[in-house]
């Protein structure tokens, strides 16, 4: 789903991160280098899961990922990341997700996260309160 359109709308997103492009983030071509984009995306997706974290008896894990690249980002400064849920399951849902310098939507990405119990260390049922929470975080259509 990274590739659906609506993830390079900005106004479809419901929650942002800030986030700046250093020089170590280029590579020998003077773009942010694609690997680069897996931790941008991760920074909003941490902020989200701990908006939604209750306590230490659950955690959440990523168990998919994939990215779109559609633009070059060259200039260092100040970058946005767009997070939405695109989807929810029992213990899980999906993260539509969108880098975007001043306009320019760069790139898209999806993402599968779960709610695992800390003792079993086995995906649990999203609590009604963390369901109820990732619906108004929904992507704006």
């Amino acid at each position: 789903m990274p590739n659906d359109p609506m993830l390079r709308n900005a106004g479809a997103y419901p929650l942002w991160t800030e986030e700046r492009i250093r020089f170590g983030d280029t590579d020998r071509l003077g773009h942010v280098n694609n690997a680069v984009y897996g931790t941008y995306l991760e920074t909003a997706r941490v902020e989200l899961m701990q908006r939604l974290l209750r306590g230490p008896e659950t955690y959440f894990v990523l168990a998919r990922m994939s990215i779109d690249y559609l633009a070059e980002m060259q200039e260092l400064g100040p970058i946005r990341i767009g997070t939405a849920i695109t989807g929810i399951g029992r213990s899980s849902f999906t993260t539509g997700q969108g880098v975007f310098q001043g306009e320019m939507c760069s790139a898209t990405g999806d993402g599968v996260v779960v709610l695992v119990d800390a003792a079993t260390r086995r995906s649990t049922p999203l609590p009604a309160d963390v369901r109820a929470a990732l619906e108004e975080l929904s992507l704006k259509k």
